[in-house]
C-alpha cells in the first residue's frame, strides 16, 4: 500500500515567505537600520533605494563575510543511476544541470554536488553524451569550491536512526560498464587515466568504484543532512567518516561564529547556516517575478546591513534550498547582488573552517516515523536478497544495482513527492519478492517407483538472467524409501534443470516425499512434496517374466532346430530309397 504523508504545497509556502521578507525589511527600517523605502512593497517598483547611498549602510567599514552553499542535484529517481537519455536532457543547452551550473559557475558560491550525477556519466565511458562530458569538464574548471553530498542526496538522518548508514554507499558499478566503452583511453575529464599501458588482448581497464565517485577537493568530508538532525544522529554520522556537518541556526541558536563544536559530539565540527537569512535568500531565488525577487533581495540586504552594523566583519553562511528553481534567474540575480553589495564580502567555506569554533548545543531532532519504518523494511529486503544471492557464483551483478535502487529511495528529493516515494518503495518490495522467488521447484506429480533402486527426478526453474547453483534434497516421511543426496545442480539463465535424487525402496507402499531447495550455503529457497508409490516386487516379477520369456524363446529355438534336423534326415533317407 503506498505510503502517504501530507505536505504544504510550494505554491503556498513561497508567497508566504515573501510576505515575511517584506515585513522583516519594514521592521528593520522602522528600527532605524535602513529607510522604510529600502524594502519596497509589491505595489512599488523594485530598486527604489540604492544601498550604496543609504546612510545606514554608508558608515559600515567592515562588511559581513558571507558564504553561500548551493546544491546541484537532479529530481529523485528509483534507479540510483541516470539513463543516457536523462543525462543528455539534463546537460543539454536548456537542461536543469546546465542551468544550475550557469547560475553558480565562477561565483563565490560553494557547490554541493550529488555524486550520482558524476557516476551516471562516468559509467558510460566513451558513450557518454558529448554535452555531459562538456558539463563535467566545465565543473572541473570552475573556481567554485565543490564538495560531494551523500550519494543520491540520501537522507543521512534516517539512515543514522535506522542503523543503515553503510547502506547508502554504492557497492559497485560493474554491472553498468560496457567493455566497448572502455576499450580506449577514458577522457581525462571523466575518469583518471589508467596507470599502466593496456596489454594486447587484455580486458579494458575498468574504473573502480572509487574512481567513479571521486572528486578532488581541498574541503573535508561534509555532511548536509535534513533539518531533522539531532545530536545522537551526528554521533553516528561522525562515525561514518564525516568531518563537518551543516546545521541551521534554528537548531543550535545564533553563535558568534558559524563554526561550532557541538556538545556531546566528538570528531566533528559544525557549520551553522543562518536560517532567517537563508530563508530570505530562498525567497529571492524562488521569486516568480522580478518585482518579488527584487523585494526579497532588498530585505536580504537590509538584514545583512543590520548584521554588519551590529557585528562588523562577522562570518555568515547561507544555504539555498535543494528544490531551488533553476529555470528562473533568481539565484544568479541573488549572487550578483551579494557580490555588488557594500555590506557584504564573499567568503569561502575553507575560510569558515579556519575560524575559532564556539560551542553549541543541538537537540534530539525531529523524528520521521514513516521514513524510518520504510528504511527498516528496505534493510530487511536487502538482507534477504543477500542471503538468496548465495545461489550465484558472483552476486554483484544482482546486488550492486539493487543497492543503488535502495539508496535512491533515501533521497531527500522524495520529501517533495511523498506519493511517488511511497509507490517507489512498494515497487522495491515487490521486486525483492520476485527476486527471492525466481529460483523454485516446479510442481511435483505423483510418481510410481517400480524398482528397488532408481532416480527421483526433481525439476527446478531459474528466472534470473544469471546461472545459479542449487542443492536439492528429498526426505521420505517413512521408512519405506531411502533417499541419498544428489550433487549440486547448475541451472542456466532463464531455464529449467532436473536434479536426479538416488532413492532405494525398502518395502512396498505409498510414501510422501518432501523435497527442498537450498543454496549451496544452506539458505532455504523453496519446498514441495510428491507421493511415491513403491512397488519394488514388480521389478522381480518383471525380471521373472523376462527370464521366462527368454527361456521360452530359447526352448522354441531348440525345438525348431530339432524339428528341422529330423525333417532333413527323413528327406535324406527317402532320397536314398528311391535311388536304390
Amino acid at each position: 500500500m503506498p505510503l502517504e504523508r501530507s505536505a504544504v504545497p510550494l505554491t503556498t509556502r513561497r508567497p508566504a515567505r515573501a510576505l515575511v521578507a517584506t515585513a522583516l525589511a519594514a521592521a528593520l527600517a522602522a528600527a532605524g537600520v535602513v529607510p522604510a523605502m529600502a524594502a519596497p512593497t509589491p505595489e512599488e517598483p523594485a530598486g527604489v533605494v540604492d544601498p550604496a547611498t543609504d546612510p545606514a549602510t554608508d558608515p559600515v567599514v567592515d562588511p559581513v563575510a558571507v558564504s553561500v552553499i548551493v546544491p546541484i542535484t537532479t529530481p529523485p529517481s528509483a534507479t540510483g543511476l541516470l539513463s543516457s537519455d536523462e543525462i543528455a536532457a539534463y546537460t543539454g543547452p536548456e537542461g536543469s544541470l546546465t542551468r544550475q551550473l550557469d547560475a553558480v559557475a565562477g561565483t563565490p558560491a560553494v557547490i554541493a554536488l550529488d555524486p550520482m550525477i558524476l557516476a551516471s556519466i562516468r559509467v558510460l565511458g566513451s558513450d557518454a553524451p558529448e554535452t555531459a562530458m562538456q558539463w563535467v569538464a566545465r565543473l572541473a574548471a570552475t573556481s567554485n569550491e565543490v564538495f560531494l553530498l551523500a550519494y543520491a542526496d540520501a537522507d543521512l538522518v534516517s539512515a543514522a536512526r535506522t542503523d543503515t548508514l553503510d547502506a547508502i554507499v554504492p557497492s559497485g558499478f560493474g554491472f553498468a560498464l560496457d567493455p566497448a566503452n572502455f576499450a580506449g583511453t577514458a577522457p581525462a575529464t571523466l575518469l583518471p587515466e589508467p596507470s599502466d599501458e593496456p596489454t594486447p588482448d587484455a580486458p579494458p581497464p575498468y574504473p573502480s568504484t572509487d574512481d567513479i565517485l571521486d572528486w578532488e577537493t581541498p574541503l573535508p568530508r561534509i555532511a548536509w543532512p535534513s533539518t531533522a538532525v539531532g545530536r545522537g544522529d551526528l554521533a553516528v554520522i561522525a562515525g561514518a567518516g564525516y568531518d563537518v556537518v551543516i546545521v541551521t541556526s534554528d537548531a543550535v541558536g545564533d553563535p558568534a561564529t558559524p563554526l561550532v563544536t557541538i556538545d556531546g559530539v566528538t570528531g566533528m565540527t559544525g557549520v551553522v547556516a543562518d536560517a532567517p537569512l537563508s530563508s530570505l535568500l530562498s525567497d529571492a531565488v524562488e521569486g516568480t517575478t522580478s518585482m518579488v525577487r527584487a523585494s526579497a533581495l532588498d530585505a536580504l540586504e537590509a538584514a545583512l546591513a543590520s548584521d554588519a552594523a551590529r557585528t562588523p566583519g562577522r562570518h555568515l553562511v547561507l544555504t539555498v534550498e535543494r528544490d531551488w528553481p533553476s529555470a528562473t534567474p533568481g539565484l544568479a540575480e541573488a549572487l550578483e547582488r551579494l557580490e555588488a553589495s557594500e555590506v557584504v564580502t564573499s567568503s569561502t567555506l575553507a575560510d569558515v573552517l579556519t575560524l575559532p569554533p564556539t560551542t553549541a548545543r543541538l537537540g534530539d531532532g525531529a523524528a520521521s516515523a514513516l521514513r524510518d519504518e520504510a528504511f527498516v523494511s528496505l534493510a530487511s529486503d536487502a538482507a534477504a536478497e543477500l542471503a538468496f544471492s548465495s545461489v550465484l557464483e558472483d552476486p554483484s551483478p544482482l546486488l550492486d544495482p539493487r543497492a543503488l535502487e535502495r539508496i535512491a529511495l533515501y533521497s531527500l528529493g522524495w520529501e517533495r513527492d511523498e506519493s511517488g516515494w511511497g509507490a517507489a518503495v512498494d515497487a522495491f518490495h515487490t521486486r525483492s519478492d520476485e527476486i527471492r522467488s525466481s529460483v523454485q521447484l516446479e510442481q511435483s506429480s505423483d510418481v510410481a517407483l517400480l524398482a528397488s533402486a532408481a532416480d527421483l527426478k526433481v525439476v527446478v526453474s531459474n528466472a534470473l538472467p544469471f546461472p545459479v547453483t542449487v542443492q536439492v534434497t528429498a526426505n521420505p516421511r517413512n521408512s519405506l524409501l531411502r533417499a541419498e543426496l544428489p550433487p549440486p545442480l547448475v541451472i542456466e539463465p532463464e531455464s529449467t534443470g532436473t536434479a536426479r535424487v538416488p532413492v532405494e525402496a525398502i518395502a512396498n507402499g505409498e510414501v510422501l516425499v518432501l523435497t527442498s531447495l537450498t543454496s549451496p550455503t544452506g539458505i532455504a529457497l523453496d519446498s514441495g512434496h510428491a507421493r511415491v508409490t513403491v512397488r519394488a516386487e514388480w521389478e522381480g516379477i518383471g525380471t521373472l517374466v523376462v527370464v521366462i520369456g527368454l527361456v521360452l524363446v530359447f526352448a522354441a529355438g531348440i525345438v525348431r532346430l530339432i524339428v528341422v534336423r529330423r525333417r532333413a534326415r527323413r528327406d535324406d533317407r527317402g532320397a536314398e530309397g528311391r535311388d536304390g
